[in-house]
């Protein structure tokens, strides 16, 4: 049965990879955010994992925000854009355009791919990132950077907290849980179970200098922790 889930769910990636990169290409006003959501909620139905969801009622649908989140999984992309309402773009890793179909299907997409090994080409990124706020998107930041190896909190870097000083945007701090046991157990994790998502209230303190930029880094991953110690 996990074979079969995890079966699905590449068929699934792959046709929905597809049908995005078609309705990119000819629909006269793509609207990106509503196909991710469809082939997140598939994902999650077959996978057999139900989302539970608190704090929703902290977003306002038309207000535009830097989500920023712990990285446990894979699933956690699935999951964030199942459960979170207003239209957001997603930093991810360029790499992943590598990734036979669905990768090209990500390059086609509004996600903004970063290179963090090249400072130069991550800084234009965060410049794109910026410009997406700025025009009514929200972006949602992983500042670990990558998943954690052991389901612990790694330290933020600053993407986030750039995006949202230079936007002038309010931060969301956003803790799931659950979704490590997803994958750290092999196809066997893949299996009828709970996630759960807490989203915390928006801090809406613009920082005018590094220092304050540093504060208000430390200030939402404190926030993090303790959304993640409630659930």
């Amino acid at each position: 049965m996990y074979f079969v889930r995890l079966l699905l769910i590449i068929l699934v990636t792959l046709f929905d990879s597809v049908a995005v990169i078609l309705h990119m290409a000819f629909a006269k006003s793509p609207g990106f955010s509503a196909c991710a959501r469809r082939w997140a909620r598939r994902i999650l139905k077959i996978a057999g994992i139900e989302v539970i969801v608190e704090g929703a009622g902290n977003l306002q649908k038309q207000e535009t925000y830097v989500f920023v989140a712990n990285h446990s999984s894979l699933f956690d992309i699935p999951v964030l854009q199942a459960s979170i309402e207003n239209d957001f773009r997603i930093i991810y890793k360029k790499e992943l355009e590598k990734i036979p179909v669905f990768g090209y299907g990500l390059k086609k997409s509004p996600y903004i791919g970063i290179v963090r090994e090249d400072p130069r080409k991550s800084m234009n990124s965060m410049e794109l990132a910026i410009k997406s706020v700025q025009k009514g998107s929200s972006v949602l930041v992983f500042p670990e950077g990558t998943r954690t190896k052991n389901g612990n909190l790694s330290e933020p870097k600053r993407g986030a907290f750039i995006i949202a000083a230079k936007s002038h945007k309010p931060i969301v701090p956003v803790a799931i849980k659950g979704t490590y046991e997803i994958l750290s157990q092999g196809i066997n994790g893949i299996r009828p179970r709970q996630v759960k998502v807490k989203i915390g209230k928006p801090i809406r303190e613009i920082p005018q200098t590094r220092a304050e930029e540093s504060d208000l880094m430390a200030r939402t991953w404190e926030e993090v922790k303790k959304l993640l110690s409630e659930m």
